[in-house]
């Protein structure tokens, strides 16, 4: 899965970018704000993209530009492409909300994180917990992350006290996890205040 445009693992041209700068406003769009959305292909691209979904329904062409039209049959599988990313993290948090210890703290970071990476990107993942399964419950998250997304994962698991430890050392990965970290369960706290 591309991790910075996950339709295009469905629609891989640049129709795919297109729908989904649509899908993530409800008010209209000119053709300048579609491309750059969108952030792939020429500005004449996408226009001829547009034009064709106009004719195919999917797009209406209002006062002010494009919108998606959400009556189309065809929107809501626009509306969820568009929404991968957010499928994602959906699945993780489903997957640890069965296990049997809770913990402190699961988030997404790197290039998943940040959404500027390609569709061969790690998904790396963080879990802060003292779950004494702790080893087998990230290799089985990043089992579940690959037959999700295709992409290796990297599931880094953590207890509280190497946190600490971490912090205490300074170490660089501990910055990275704060600046970039998207929290899907638990809180950023247990990751402390990084200098």
């Amino acid at each position: 899965m591309d991790v910075s445009m996950p339709i295009t693992t469905v629609v891989p041209s640049l129709d795919g970018p297109v729908l989904a700068a649509l899908a993530a406003t409800a008010g209209p769009m000119g053709l300048a704000a579609v491309h750059e959305r969108a952030g792939r292909g020429s500005k004449s691209g996408a226009r001829s993209v547009l034009l064709r979904m106009v004719d195919e329904g999917l797009v209406l062409e209002v006062p002010g530009g494009y919108v998606l039209n959400r009556d189309h049959l065809a929107a809501p599988a626009v509306e969820l492409l568009a929404t991968l990313h957010g499928e994602l993290a959906s699945r993780i948090r489903g997957a640890v909300e069965e296990w049997a210890a809770h913990p402190a703290l699961v988030g997404m970071f790197g290039s998943a994180a940040r959404r500027d990476g390609d569709a061969n990107s790690d998904i790396d993942v963080l879990v802060v917990s003292d779950d004494p399964d702790l080893d087998d419950r990230v290799d089985e998250l990043a089992d579940q992350i690959r037959r999700w997304t295709g992409n290796r994962a990297q599931v880094i698991g953590r207890t509280p006290k190497e946190i600490a430890r971490l912090r205490r050392a300074k170490e660089p990965i501990l910055a990275e996890w704060t600046r970039d970290l998207i929290v899907i369960v638990g809180e950023r706290a247990s990751l402390g205040k990084v200098a």
